[in-house]
Formats: C-alpha cells, structure tokens, sequence
C-alpha cells in the first residue's frame, strides 16, 4: 500500500507540472480508499463532471457518473484523499510576555489604597503569560469550534465573529478572580481539495475591576501609614515650621481608603485550518 501511494503520488504530481498522463496501472492501485475528483477546469468539462469537482468521493461507492476517466472523454483525475491529515484549526498567539515580576495580593491591595485609580495592564503585574495559557486551556476548543462554524457558514469568502466570556483566574492570580475574556475573529475561507481551507486574525481582550480588597465596604487601617502620620510626619511637619515653611499637607492618622481600578489587556495572533465541509463528517461543529 504506501508503495502504491508513492508511485501515485509522484505520478500526480508529473501531472499536476507538465500534463504527463497518469499509467492506468498506477491508477488502478488506488492508494486510497478515497479520492477528490479534479476537473481542467475549461469550457470543455461537461456541466456533470463540474459538479463532481472538489468533492470526495469513495472508490467502492462511484457517483452516478461513474470515477474520473471512466465516462468517454472524459479528461478529469482522481486526487489522493488522505483525511487523517485533513482536519485542523490551529490557533497561535506568538509574543506574550510580561513586563515585571508577578504581584502578589499584597500588591494589588497596596495599588488600590496608593494607586490614585491608575489603571494598570494584566502583563505589568506579571500574570499575562499565565492567564493567557489558562484561558486557552479552557477555551481553546469552543474557539476552535467557533472559527471552524463562521468559515463553514461563509462556504468560500470572508468571516468574522464576536466572543466573550467569563473565566476563574483565581489559581493565577487570586486578586484577578473571575474576569471577562473576549475578543474578535476574521478570516477568509476557500474551497481546496474537498475542504474548506481558511486563515486569519483573533484579537483578545481582558477586562476586570480591583474593588474593596477586604470585602466589607468600610476605611481600612494601614499600620505603617499610621506610625507615618502620627510620628514621621508630625516631627517633620515642625521642623518645616521652624524653617519657615509650610507643613506638607493635611495629616491622615493612617486611616484611608482606597479607589477601584481597572485591570485590562490586550494580545493578538492568527488561525489556520481546514474542514470538512460537511459537519456530520467533521470533528468542529
């Protein structure tokens, strides 16, 4: 069997570049079970043979107008069909990296009380890369099934779609918690060989808000922020005065609370697959 599948590939392949006619005995070797039937794609091809073009069929069970070659004058051929090697969606997010060592709770906490509201990036905490993977651990696969749908539904042109959902990162990053993940999708796909070929653009959003770290609604209570104001500043305070100048503002006691930010991030990449483009056949629908 793979010699037979040599020979006729090498001999399709003489084919395909100088029009050498493929030996009745290499095409009676069958080196599938399966083939997809190829027409010249001229003004000659009978409109039942146009029809036929691009599609599989099975050796065993010939459509009505019998295999390629078969029929009189026919000029059509029969392709090699190989589907354990047809069906794939890939999806590949190249270049995500962090911008700084990975916060810790006492960090995010330690923002919301000193940050002013600044919203800040999932990458300069340090966690991009780890909620990046969990994500596409969890959605890699209704995303997969997404693409594989919109391209199947626009049969051979662009398509686009929307996504967006909710995932638990707290085994990331705690102080992350639940937070929405989505982004968009464009592609275009083609007719090759039986299936559905496309490529194209993902973008992916990430958005969450850092609110009340101690879940109670009330001041909180920071002990170094309170030596601060009640001894450091103090006695700098007056040591100003004695020069002149004014104190440096209003004094706290320590007791202060915090504002809510944003945590957000952006990344891209990019998908290729092929289908089947019927989907009782086809592992994505």
């Amino acid at each position: 069997m793979l010699v037979a599948q040599h020979l006729y590939r090498k001999a399709f392949q003489a084919y395909l570049r100088k029009g050498t006619p493929i030996e009745w005995s290499i095409k009676q070797a069958r080196p599938t079970s399966q083939y997809i039937w190829r027409t010249r794609e001229d003004e000659k091809v009978r409109p039942s043979h146009v029809a036929n073009d691009g599609h599989i069929f099975a050796w065993d069970d010939p459509p009505p107008t019998g295999h390629p070659g078969e029929d009189f004058g026919c000029r059509c051929t029969s392709e090699p069909y190989y589907p354990e090697i047809a069906e794939h969606v890939t999806i590949t997010l190249p270049g995500i990296s962090d911008t700084g060592a990975a916060w810790s709770s006492r960090e995010f906490v330690r923002h919301y009380y000193r940050g002013r509201g600044r919203g800040i990036t999932v990458r300069e905490t340090g966690h991009l890369k780890g909620i990046v993977d969990r994500y596409m651990n969890l959605a890699r696969l209704s995303l997969q099934i997404n693409i594989a749908i919109k391209a199947r539904e626009s049969s051979h042109g662009e398509f686009s779609d929307y996504f967006e959902n909710s995932y638990n990162m707290t085994g990331i990053a705690f102080s992350i918690g639940d937070t929405t993940v989505g982004g968009n999708f464009s592609g275009r796909a083609t007719l090759v060989a039986g299936l559905l070929t496309f490529s194209g653009a993902i973008k992916f959003y990430l958005s969450d808000e850092f609110i009340d770290p101690l879940d109670v609604g009330v001041e909180a209570i920071d002990l170094g922020e309170t030596i601060f104001e009640n001894l450091i500043r103090p006695l700098e305070d007056h040591g100003r005065g004695r020069l002149g100048l004014p104190p440096t503002g209003l004094q706290r006691l320590g007791i202060h609370t915090g504002e809510p930010y944003a945590i957000t991030d952006e990344w891209s990449g990019y998908f290729e697959g092929q289908i089947f483009t019927d989907p009782e056949k086809s592992l994505y629908r």
